[in-house]
């Protein structure tokens, strides 16, 4: 089997640092945990971008309420030909991208959730983002094992 025909892959957000409110994606066929892959372009400008996840009843996060478990996070505040190098971080609530520490103006995290962490009554998960600055850039990408292979998986971004 290839990675697309037992990994759900979901770009759930791309924009402006400053305004991160990632789409919400369904753990209801994860088969473990979910992975968000978060590059943040720091342009220059030393605004710290603090994310952290938000949970939902449902993708259109009608109910949603923010995650107050902590996770699994890394992270390479250098990525990109000089680094590849993700070092684990303290679990938490939230990370804090600190610009001011970027030699290249890259950063990537890897967020680690475990669905079986909801509140019970949720099952959509998000990634969010607070600070920030627009000129900078954030790409947040959401990987995960599903409990069925095929081509092409189910959906993540339904109900």
């Amino acid at each position: 089997m290839f990675l697309p025909e037992t990994h759900n892959i979901v770009k759930t957000y791309d924009g402006a640092a400053n305004a991160v409110a990632g789409d919400y994606i369904s753990c209801k066929n994860a088969a473990g945990l979910i992975y968000f892959l978060i590059y943040h372009d720091d342009t220059g400008n030393d605004a710290d971008l603090t994310v952290s996840l938000t949970e939902a009843t449902d993708v259109a996060a009608g109910t949603n309420a923010a995650v107050t478990d902590t996770f699994p996070i890394w992270a390479d505040i250098d990525c990109g030909t000089t680094s590849d190098t993700l070092e684990r971080q303290t679990d938490a609530a939230s990370y804090v991208i600190n610009t001011g520490l970027t030699p290249s103006n890259n950063h990537l995290v890897v967020i680690a959730w475990d669905p079986a962490k909801h509140t019970s009554g949720y099952d959509c998960i998000s990634v969010t983002g607070a600070g920030g600055d627009a000129s900078n850039t954030c790409t947040v990408f959401a990987i995960f094992k599903n409990k069925y292979a095929g081509n092409p998986l189910p959906s993540a971004i339904i109900d």
